[in-house]
């Protein structure tokens, strides 16, 4: 960003714009790490109790999130097979 604009002559166009992205990419990882923290916490309550369900319920979401990510990898891997034509079958 700050090339381009370096480049069009906005050096303070570009020189804001870094820092409103850079300001974007803080926000963003700081709501992730507290979505983490309270996710663990909940976690944590829910194993502390040992109960039956609680562990059920704890299963049923580490399966979840292993699904999740399985298939968004698969995902990712069509739309790059896709935009390489990689595909077997394509003519």
């Amino acid at each position: 960003m700050l090339i381009f604009a370096l480049a069009q002559d906005l050096l303070w166009t570009g020189i804001g714009a870094t820092l409103v992205m850079g300001l974007g990419t803080a926000v963003t990882v700081a709501a992730i790490a507290t979505l983490t923290v309270a996710a663990r916490q909940l976690a944590s309550r829910m194993a502390g109790t040992r109960s039956r369900m609680g562990m059920l319920a704890m299963q049923v979401m580490e399966v979840g999130a292993s699904a999740l990510i399985v298939a968004f990898g698969s995902l990712l891997l069509a739309g790059y097979l896709a935009s390489e034509q990689l595909w077997m079958f394509t003519g």
